[in-house]
């Protein structure tokens, strides 16, 4: 059936209870929107929102604020020609599974599409699921295109990573607060997106809140470790685009006995890193303030056996988790931070020590960002490449990253 004749057919519902508090929602959800305007995160905009207006309970806020992120995932897909609301109310339908409250009063007669897959729900509405991701034909070959654009109909897990020794503590306190996990591995849990583990447990010191994909990276951490001489008393390393933190307590966990130097460009994020290095109990570390474009910055800082370059870029494998930015993305940043990328990476491999190793990471699908910067490094550089992944998120509802180990030569 055409699109457009599911909504001239809408019988709206004779329940008034039920109609009004759902429309309240939508109208409120189209409020929140009509004050963001991208491409900055859409999350602070919510909150200053509920913020200002106190009326609305925890299930309100949890539902407007669901509507505006379904909206998110699912408006490239939608026919232009549908009101805002008639688009609202379609991408809610695509982004959840099973029956609806809201669809069962508003659009009654979608009803027996309730059990539907995505797809199935896709091929209904007539829908192109190749209009959703941007420059979808530049991501990694490793990717499957559709499984991963479909991916985003789904909000991702909450991921915890536990900390050496901590484990069973954290897990009888989640479990003490009735709060629901899965093992992912013996490490690693995966919690309901919306788990206040905040209130529960000691972030940081007994678990880290890490993405899948993120924690996976250990892997060739712990690859650096059984690779390099085991006489060296410390291993020397440096994560020069610190951010949050989490590969450097991700570093420490993995590696053990390390001199840990960190950096970043922005005071601000070494301020947070400092209070978040005390959390996680690790305090004997350098921290320096370094614009990694300019090289020379980086003469005085000595050299390194390992060096982990989490680098910026465009963020596209976690848009499943961040979907206004599937609306918001320019194109052209791609090559703005191809262009970073590539003078970091040149800047820093002079600070490796002969035979060590450049552990080059990001959060995108793209190839100009990953394989593309891997394959110009080995050719231009005394870099070789020992391993290179694409961590598929899809299966685990996680993000989806790239992370490639080299070696200097001797």
């Amino acid at each position: 059936m055409d699109l457009a004749c599911y909504f001239c057919c809408w019988q709206r519902p004779s329940n008034k209870e039920f109609m009004s508090r759902h429309h309240s929602h939508i109208n409120t959800a189209i409020t929140i929107m009509s004050k963001y305007e991208g491409p900055s995160a859409f999350a602070p905009v919510l909150k200053a929102f509920f913020k200002e207006f106190k009326k609305y309970g925890s299930q309100d806020r949890r539902q407007i604020g669901n509507l505006c992120y379904c909206y998110f995932r699912a408006v490239r897909v939608l026919n232009e020609d549908l009101s805002l609301e008639e688009k609202i109310i379609l991408a809610y339908f695509l982004c959840t599974p099973g029956e609806s409250p809201l669809i069962k009063e508003l659009k009654p007669d979608w009803a027996a599409f309730a059990g539907f897959t995505i797809q199935e729900k896709f091929a209904q509405f007539g829908l192109d699921i190749n209009q959703l991701f941007p420059k979808i034909e530049s991501i990694e070959a490793a990717i499957d295109k559709q499984e991963f654009a479909y991916s985003h109909f789904v909000q991702p897990d909450l991921f915890l990573r536990l900390r050496p020794k901590r484990g069973e503590i954290a897990k009888k306190k989640l479990t003490e607060a009735n709060i629901p996990f899965k093992h992912i591995t013996v490490d690693c849990l995966a919690l309901p997106n919306t788990s206040r583990v905040e209130e529960v447990l000691m972030i940081n010191k007994e678990v880290v809140i890490q993405d899948y994909a993120s924690q996976r990276v250990g892997k060739m951490l712990e690859k650096v470790q059984a690779m390099l001489p085991t006489t060296a008393e410390k291993i020397k390393v440096w994560d020069c685009c610190a951010a949050s933190g989490g590969k450097a307590i991700l570093a420490v966990d993995k590696l053990g006995r390390i001199e840990l130097t960190l950096s970043d460009i922005r005071q601000s994020i070494l301020e947070n890193l400092k209070v978040r290095m005390q959390e996680a109990q690790i305090i004997n570390y350098k921290s320096l303030k370094l614009d990694l474009t300019n090289p020379k910055k980086m003469e005085s800082i000595g050299d390194f056996d390992l060096i982990i370059a989490d680098v910026p870029c465009t963020g596209s494998g976690t848009w499943s988790r961040n979907p206004e930015r599937l609306l918001h993305f320019n194109k052209k940043e791609i090559g703005r931070y191809v262009k970073m990328q590539k003078e970091i990476t040149s800047g820093i491999q002079s600070k490796l020590k002969p035979g060590g190793y450049l552990l080059y990471i990001t959060c995108s699908v793209y190839q100009q960002e990953n394989s593309e910067i891997i394959n110009d490094l080995v050719a231009t550089s005394d870099l070789s490449l020992i391993e290179s992944q694409v961590i598929l998120g899809a299966e685990y509802q996680s993000d989806t990253m790239f992370a490639a180990l080299l070696k200097k030569e001797v």
